[in-house]
């Protein structure tokens, strides 16, 4: 409940001071004096603060008092407040800066919000309406049902469907592109394990290649080394061989000293071509393995460009893969897993839906018998109220049907959106009818009604009064009103005067009571003088 609005330097509003009472409150004035402001103040206060663009600092305080509910919502905000039941909210407006404080802790202007979210609901002739947003019309039919158990279950269940959803739209699931990808990933772990290597392979392949490229290179140069030496027609035996023929012809003339010579050079040359012979023979060249080491090496090369630089690089890559191919099994098993719960949780969704829409039904039955009879109270007789349910094509968090309030407002006409009303006096007797229904199950607890009154008139102004006064015995309001026969029913009564001087406009607010409340409610009448006396307001 609202007990105190205050401000300093808001807008037209130098300053400014205001207790409530529980039950009616009246604000009244000229048009223009400064009672939208005043409405903007209460605004700020529950976290909707104007745009702020005044070079001097200005600030709105309110003080609420809260139930242990409320107390419990602020702890689970993780706030601390100290003891005591009363909230106070400081809002300070300096240069391009709104700062929210609560009990003097600075909090962020949405957990303000948060805070008085379902508590304070203004109606105003100029903004949304709470009761007439098509989005919470369950709301209002859900408020009579805590505890009901279709209402539960429905709730548990559309959590857990919910659950599912998120998760399947996480992941993505393409089931063309993972039968690409699956197909890929295999061919490539049969690529490689079909090559069966081994950790270092690689290496020890290179050894053993240059040792046989390298034995390759030295037969075939011990074979021309002896081709040269001896095996071959010009080789150097047979020239040696030569020279010695030619010496045994001049042997006989005194140069028999030469074959000495000679046949050292033989014999040196036999011991070379031994020792060649000998290297040659040890050098054992396995043809058939050589190109079979060859075409290892070629295709080790060959996956070691698509999977990694080394051996343990390329079978590392192949793990990898078989995870890839794993995971990706899972996800499909993963998607198929959840899409059989989807349906099994959709099913019982509609299952339970059916039940929480039989539930309601009967509620808005019994809600529109209610309001018809109010209806009847502010002259709209003939006029009905009503919720329909709109069976939607999927779940919804709030049920499988749509809530909507029509309504009809002259017998014959067709029933409409209570959003689409073009009347403001029917809306606003709409609005009254459905409140004083709803007065005992709502949550708020502050009402304020900004021109509630119009389009209304002074003959249903005593009506209207009395339909406000019913709401108030349950739920404070605050009611900006033209209407005396509102304004004298009020427990409190506000007047918002302004006054202009040259270069400024000043707007005051103070409370009225005996002399001073009586000639406010005569101006409101139009009447004067003595005729305002006893007149029946």
């Amino acid at each position: 409940m609202l007990l105190s609005l205050a401000g300093r330097n808001f807008f037209t509003f130098r300053e400014f001071y205001v207790e409530f009472s529980r039950g009616m409150n009246a604000i009244t004035g000229e048009s223009g004096a400064g009672k939208t402001i005043f409405l903007k103040a209460l605004w700020t206060a529950i976290g909707f603060p104007p745009p702020w663009s005044g070079e001097e600092s200005g600030n709105i305080e309110a003080n609420f008092s809260v139930e242990d509910s409320i107390l419990k919502r602020i702890g689970e905000l993780g706030i601390e407040i100290g003891d005591g039941n009363q909230l106070l909210v400081s809002v300070n407006f300096t240069g391009q800066r709104t700062i929210y404080r609560l009990n003097g802790r600075m909090v962020p202007r949405q957990m303000i919000q948060m805070l008085f979210k379902d508590l304070i609901e203004i109606h105003s002739q100029h903004s949304s309406v709470a009761l007439l947003d098509s989005n919470r019309h369950y709301q209002i039919l859900d408020h009579a049902l805590q505890g009901e158990r279709s209402l539960e279950e429905y709730r548990e269940l559309y959590e857990k469907y919910s659950s599912i959803k998120r998760e399947l739209d996480s992941l993505v699931v393409d089931p063309s592109q993972i039968e690409r990808e699956k197909d890929f990933l295999t061919f490539e772990i049969k690529e490689i394990e079909q090559a069966e290597l081994k950790t270092d392979e690689d290496g020890l392949l290179e050894t053993r290649y240059r040792k046989y490229k390298n034995g390759k290179f030295l037969v075939q140069t011990f074979r021309e080394l002896m081709d040269r030496l001896k095996d071959g027609d010009e080789s150097v035996y047979n020239s040696l061989n030569d020279i010695l023929s030619l010496i045994t012809k001049v042997e006989s003339f005194g140069y028999s000293r030469w074959l000495s010579h000679i046949q050292l050079a033989l014999e040196e040359l036999e011991g070379l071509y031994n020792l060649v012979s000998e290297e040659s023979n040890g050098l054992d060249i396995d043809e058939e393995e050589f190109r079979a080491i060859e075409a290892r090496i070629s295709l080790i090369q060959g996956l070691k460009r698509k999977y990694g630089r080394t051996v343990s690089d390329i079978l590392q890559s192949c793990d990898e893969f078989k995870n890839k191919l794993k995971s990706l099994q899972e996800l499909q098993k993963r998607e198929e897993k959840l899409r059989k719960e989807e349906s099994i949780y959709l099913q019982k969704l509609r299952e339970v839906g059916r039940v929480l829409d039989g539930v309601r039904e009967k509620r808005a039955i019994e809600m529109a018998r209610d309001i018809r009879i109010h209806l009847e109270d502010l002259k709209m007789k003939g006029a009905e109220l009503e919720f329909r349910l709109f069976q939607e094509e999927e779940p919804k968090f709030y049920g499988t049907s749509r809530v909507s309030i029509m309504v009809k407002t002259n017998p014959g006409m067709e029933f409409m959106e209570i959003g689409s009303v073009a009347s403001g006096g029917e809306l606003s007797r709409c609005l009254l009818a459905l409140e004083s229904t709803l007065k005992d199950q709502l949550e708020i607890r502050t009402i304020v009604f900004d021109e509630v009154d119009s389009g209304v008139g002074q003959r249903l102004g005593q009506v209207v009064a009395e339909k406000l006064l019913e709401i108030s015995s349950k739920v404070q309001s605050i009611v900006i009103t033209h209407l005396p026969q509102i304004a004298s029913r009020a427990e409190r009564h506000f007047a918002v005067r302004k006054e202009q001087f040259e270069l400024d406009t000043i707007s005051t607010i103070e409370e009225l009571s005996g002399e001073k409340r009586e000639r406010e409610l005569v101006e409101m009448s139009g009447l004067r003088g003595e005729a305002w006396k006893g007149k029946n307001l």
